[in-house]
């Protein structure tokens, strides 16, 4: 494995002390783990200090999708807050209530599939639950909360995974995407999906 990436933390310090990451195959700085900047430990600062395996980049360069296409098979993997049925993708807002920034999500996700062999996935949990209010629900929705920032618009986005299974919604109508969307949600949450998709014509 390789690694070209916004961001770096402990776990990628330990995929490369075992080994698992070598960056020998990479197209783009061969033989290096080429990252924006880092985040974590005490440990992970002290890999970090004059570790010639890795080189670090400006963010306006190493995330240029451009840049981050010149690695063939390159594979990104963005987190999400949740994602609605169309494919539209919230990482930053539920709502008005912030919770991240933009970051470089968008532009990984265009970079990996400009990639020769690339693919880009967004991955969540099906469910959240509240400590602090105790409420338990579905991270896959019929219609994103109204003031929620879109991070990745639909028309980009290619794999969605949950722990239910990974749908590839590229080239997909409106109504098999809500069915795969769907599909990913907790078996609790997928008659309600259901019932809303139809109350809002998205399925006959």
């Amino acid at each position: 494995l390789g690694i070209h990436t916004e961001v770096m933390g402990d776990s990628i310090m330990n995929l490369m002390k075992s080994g698992n990451i070598n960056n020998a195959k990479k197209n783009f700085y061969p033989g290096k783990g080429v990252v924006g900047f880092a985040y974590g430990t005490k440990a992970l600062y002290e890999f970090l200090d004059h570790n010639e395996a890795l080189h670090f980049m400006p963010l306006p360069i190493i995330n240029d999708p451009y840049t981050i296409a010149k690695n063939d098979n390159m594979i990104s993997v963005n987190n999400a807050l949740c994602v609605d049925l169309t494919g539209q993708v919230a990482s930053e807002a539920i709502g008005r209530q912030q919770h991240s920034g933009t970051g470089g999500q968008l532009d990984y996700v265009r970079g990996a599939q400009m990639s020769k062999g690339g693919k880009s996935f967004i991955a969540l949990t099906s469910t959240f639950h509240s400590r602090r209010t105790g409420k338990h629900g579905t991270q896959i929705v019929s219609t994103l909360a109204p003031g929620s920032i879109v991070t990745t618009p639909r028309s980009d986005v290619q794999y969605v995974v949950t722990e239910y299974g990974c749908v590839n919604l590229k080239e997909l109508t409106m109504q098999e995407r809500v069915r795969a969307m769907i599909s990913l949600a907790h078996p609790d949450f997928r008659d309600q999906l259901t019932e809303e998709a139809k109350s809002f014509g998205l399925l006959r």
